[in-house]
């Protein structure tokens, strides 16, 4: 519960950076690193396929209402929740290919949020644009991506596991009665 409860903090303070901040930023090609899909994607990568899921589905549908919202309703939510279930399962699948995985979602993000808007009939979404702006924004969130795994390595929730690994099975004495 407190980790979930982090989790939607941790979302809602980065939503804020990205509005106020990040999208104001002049960045070179036009586009900028997406701080809330990034956010997803390292709860996915700490804690699986669920918590990214929600986690995905509570910060998408959160920029969705977020100001300016020029899209339509429940693209971020749909793509965020798909892209957090995608890389908590790869994870929890194969543990070694994060690091794939994690590269793999941040190019195919920007695609899938155009072609969740062209498949709900978003007008706006222009094909040719996102062609010219797809580059710069796979290259800032790529960027970031070694912090993504910085942040992981350095916080991950799966340090229960480490602490039973670290007593190993057999290792307490058998008592016996005499």
């Amino acid at each position: 519960m407190i980790r979930a409860m982090a989790a939607v903090l941790l979302a809602g303070l980065i939503m804020i950076v990205q509005v106020t901040v990040v999208n104001r930023l002049p960045l070179p090609g036009g586009g900028g690193p997406d701080l809330v899909l990034l956010t997803v994607v390292v709860v996915a990568l700490a804690h699986g396929a669920v918590a990214g899921a929600l986690t995905g589905f509570a910060a998408g549908l959160a920029t969705d209402l977020l100001p300016p919202a020029a899209h339509v309703m429940g693209q971020y939510a749909l793509v965020f929740c798909l892209v957090g279930f995608m890389v908590g399962r790869a994870t929890e699948r194969a543990p070694g290919s994060s690091a794939v995985t994690v590269i793999v979602a941040l190019m195919l993000a920007p695609l899938m949020s155009a072609g969740v808007g062209g498949l709900l009939g978003d007008p706006r979404v222009d094909w040719q644009a996102l062609a010219g702006l797809w580059p710069s924004l796979v290259m800032y969130n790529l960027a970031l991506a070694a912090l993504i795994f910085w942040v992981v390595s350095r916080y991950s929730g799966d340090r229960r596991h480490r602490r039973r690994a670290a007593v190993p099975t057999g290792a307490y004495p058998v008592r016996r009665h005499v």
